[in-house]
């Protein structure tokens, strides 16, 4: 039998046998393991144990992305708790008594995504739901690798944009609203703009003045001929605002903690889409 470290606590008050093990095996987590302060800790079972005399206790860790399950060790006296890997004749009895860990997958009605600006067909097989802002350089490699896939996959794909600016950067709140502001003019309109503000020339403007900004974006809309009044009252009556600010609450219910979080047929997925992940999708 391998295990990684034994640590020794005393005995937990006000709990009854039963409950101060759980609570015991929680707390260690807690403060001998370095976890996200995003990560929820879950109890899920106690049962006795391979180690003579101890429970294993089962937890789950619960990140934005995925599901984490975990076994701690703790005597029936509750003073000793061993974490880390089991191996019983070269089995790790640990990671079979605690199970595999699972991809989180969301209801795909949380996200409103009729309210948002989407490329593809409603029939596409693959839907990409992806939170992101334009003051993000990973949003724009993100990008660029989805408009490959998009222009590749035009009838597979369906992609949805949110947004999701640096609550602690107003600038880039600002930006985030002047585009929802298109949103209002059309949905090819909107494109255009985010498409252009993923460029490098709109990511220059990104990082400049807002007024420069806003002045650049009904350029481009009165060359293409688009109803930059539109534009305009989205903007002075606070509707493109309260886009960003639905966007970003939808965000938070589901625990998006930056840019760019993918959503791809309910599983959620942290940064960049992965290749090999939406070649899955797309094959099957």
């Amino acid at each position: 039998m391998c295990f990684l470290w034994m640590i020794f606590i005393p005995a937990a008050q006000g709990f009854t046998q039963e409950d101060k093990i759980s609570q015991i095996a929680i707390e260690t987590v807690k403060t001998q393991m370095r976890l996200p302060k995003d990560i929820e800790i879950k109890f899920l079972e106690k049962r006795e144990s391979a180690i003579p005399d101890f429970f294993a206790v089962r937890i789950l860790l619960s990140a934005p992305d995925r599901d984490i399950p975990l076994v701690v060790y703790v005597d029936k006296t509750g003073e000793k708790v061993i974490l880390g890997n089991l191996f019983v004749k070269g089995t790790n009895v640990t990671r079979k008594e605690a199970g595999e860990p699972k991809l989180r997958k969301i209801d795909m009605r949380q996200l409103e995504i009729e309210k948002s600006p989407y490329r593809g067909p409603a029939s596409a097989k693959v839907t990409i739901v992806e939170f992101s802002n334009f003051q993000c350089p990973y949003c724009v490699r993100s990008w660029m690798k989805m408009k490959a896939w998009i222009e590749k996959h035009p009838y597979r794909i369906k992609y949805i944009f949110k947004h999701f600016p640096l609550q602690s950067q107003k600038q880039s709140f600002d930006f985030s609203v002047m585009v929802a502001a298109v949103q209002e003019v059309s949905n090819e309109a909107f494109w255009l703009i985010h498409d252009f503000m993923f460029s490098n020339e709109g990511q220059a403007l990104a990082k400049g003045d807002k007024e420069a900004g806003k002045q650049k974006i009904e350029e481009i809309l009165k060359e293409k001929g688009y109803d930059v009044q539109a534009f305009q009252d989205a903007l002075e009556s606070g509707k493109s605002q309260r886009r960003v600010e639905e966007d970003m609450a939808v965000g938070g219910k589901i625990k998006v903690r930056g840019t760019p979080t993918t959503i791809l047929n309910g599983i959620y997925i942290v940064g960049p889409l992965p290749d090999k992940i939406l070649e899955g999708f797309i094959g099957k």
